[in-house]
């Protein structure tokens, strides 16, 4: 494995290799199930609007019959409506597959950013095996909702390393580049735009102060603007500034502390080794007075705490190779004066090539692992076929309440809630998808209200919640096992709710009036 590193065709074949495995873990969810992972029922919906309306941009998305803004960057919605119109596959399956391709160009682009950062030395190759196999680092970008985030950080770091260049290496050829990432990433995915902007801010503050760098920033801003100018001043001709407005106060309630304490300590796969590196690869980095990677990992924190942690894990990713490196250099070092007696001697080394596959095998296991796991948390078909007789036997008008998850789950994360909208087609009184470009500063106080009445254990608190949420419903929904045990009972009792469809899984009561 040793002599295979050292050669130089070896370390190509190595590197492929890696790549291609990390391709490939994006894809092992969806061979799961037969339907997109966790959430994008409100995309689903966007995207049959935009064919319905010749894919000119509509005014309101019916997701959910709520006159929401067609205000959501709508690039995701563009590839998967022009491959649907094109192709014989439906926009679900594509929902269920372009997402995953989106995580998986990831891994090559990363490769090549990693390779603005430290050329081609062995951190490169250290920070590419990280974000192959790190556990957890892709789950929310192959799910059906991945479909924005996704892309939202593919162009995120294509932007980012074609702005280092412009900026640090003053390579003018970067300039149009730059303007085309920098805009498809605004173009897919609200936070994505404003870390990518806050990023480039970095980028230029740490690089750029100087005349032709002011030039450039300049070109950099006007070129993404012009070329997204479509989608937002047909907003704005809609709705002026107030969907935007609306959608910037739905994460102020997630602080700069514990985010950040979160997003290092909790989102790196279960694995206690990576904060260590990270720290330490802040050190090497700062000893040297490189500020652009620590800058990375602090900002998103300071611009949008709620979101952060998707951005800066690929700080901390860069991070962790300079700490595993250097790591690595002063394990040699020791090893030569303790055991070779000569720290000057280049066969004085320990074996890297085992080390890096030992680290990266085991890495690989947790993250197959988890995909592979990922797979249960989609919408099942018996969930659908519930939806499918809602929208064959109710009125188009009906209004539902659903009781889906005892509290017990963030109701933005509720697959079931979000997907009904769009597969029964019918009201739903608590959905909350869709409410950040209505709600405002009202949105987080909106969520909170809709996360007690999941945990109502008698039909009494139901009804009181109802009725201080002038929520008018005509329907309420059950699903048995997943609401606290007293509520089914409860509502079998009670006088005024006749049940007029029921599985094993749900029950659905027409309440009388």
């Amino acid at each position: 494995m040793t002599a295979v590193f050292r050669n130089e065709n070896g370390r190509t074949s190595i590197l492929r290799l890696v790549i291609l495995i990390g391709i490939c873990l994006r894809f092992i969810p969806g061979l799961q199930t037969d339907f997109p992972i966790n959430d994008g029922g409100m995309f689903l919906s966007m995207i049959r609007d935009l064919r319905a309306s010749g894919f000119l941009l509509p005014e309101t998305a019916s997701y959910n019959l709520s006159n929401i803004p067609y205000a959501y960057p709508p690039f995701g919605f563009y590839v998967v409506a022009l491959a649907s119109s094109a192709f014989p596959v439906s926009e679900i399956e594509l929902l269920r597959w372009v997402p995953a391709a989106a995580s998986a160009a990831i891994v090559p682009v990363f490769y090549w950013l990693s390779l603005q950062f430290f050329g081609k030395t062995p951190r490169s190759f250290l920070a590419v095996v990280l974000v192959s196999f790190l556990p957890g680092s892709f789950d929310w970008l192959v799910m059906g909702g991945g479909l924005a985030r996704a892309f939202g950080i593919l162009f995120l770091l294509a932007a980012a390393g074609y702005v280092l260049r412009l900026f640090r290496d003053e390579d003018a050829r970067s300039l149009r580049m730059a303007n085309l990432f920098c805009a498809l990433a605004v173009l897919s995915h609200p936070e994505a735009g404003l870390q990518t902007a806050g990023i480039c801010f970095l980028i230029w503050l740490l690089y750029g102060r100087n005349r032709a760098g002011i030039v450039n920033a300049m070109r950099v801003s006007l070129g993404a603007a012009a070329l997204t100018a479509p989608w937002w001043i047909t907003v704005l001709v809609y709705h002026g500034f107030a969907p935007f407005a609306s959608a910037m106060q739905t994460g102020i309630h997630e602080t700069f502390l514990p985010s950040l304490f979160h997003s290092f300590f909790s989102l790196q796969g279960g694995l206690p080794l990576l904060p260590v590196l990270s720290l330490l690869g802040l050190f090497v980095t700062l000893r040297r007075r490189e500020y652009l990677l620590f800058g990375w990992a602090f900002l998103p924190f300071v611009l949008d705490p709620r979101n952060a942690p998707a951005v800066a894990q690929y700080a901390y990713i860069l991070l962790s190779s300079e700490g595993l490196y250097f790591l690595w250099e002063e394990f040699n070092r020791a090893y030569a004066r303790s055991v070779r007696g000569d720290a000057s001697r280049p066969h004085a080394r320990l074996p890297g090539g085992i080390m890096v596959a030992v680290f990266g095998i085991y890495l690989f296991w947790f993250t197959f692992a988890s995909a592979r796991d990922l797979g249960r948390v989609s919408l099942k078909e018996n969930d659908r076929a519930t939806m499918e007789w809602i929208s064959l036997n109710t009125p188009p008008e009906a209004r539902f309440l659903l009781m889906t998850n005892a509290g017990q789950i963030s109701p933005m994360t509720d697959a079931y809630q979000e997907w009904f909208p769009a597969l029964a087609g019918r009201k739903s009184r608590n959905t909350l998808q869709g409410m950040e470009w209505l709600l405002g500063g009202e949105f987080y106080e909106h969520s909170l209200r809709l996360t007690e009445l999941q945990a109502c254990g008698k039909v009494a608190c139901v009804e009181k919640w109802v009725s201080d949420n002038d929520a008018q419903v005509e329907y309420l929904l059950v699903r048995k096992q997943r609401v606290s045990p007293e509520l089914p009972g409860s509502l079998q009792a009670e006088a005024g709710y006749a049940a007029v469809y029921e599985t094993a899984e749900t029950v659905i009561y027409r309440i009388e009036p």
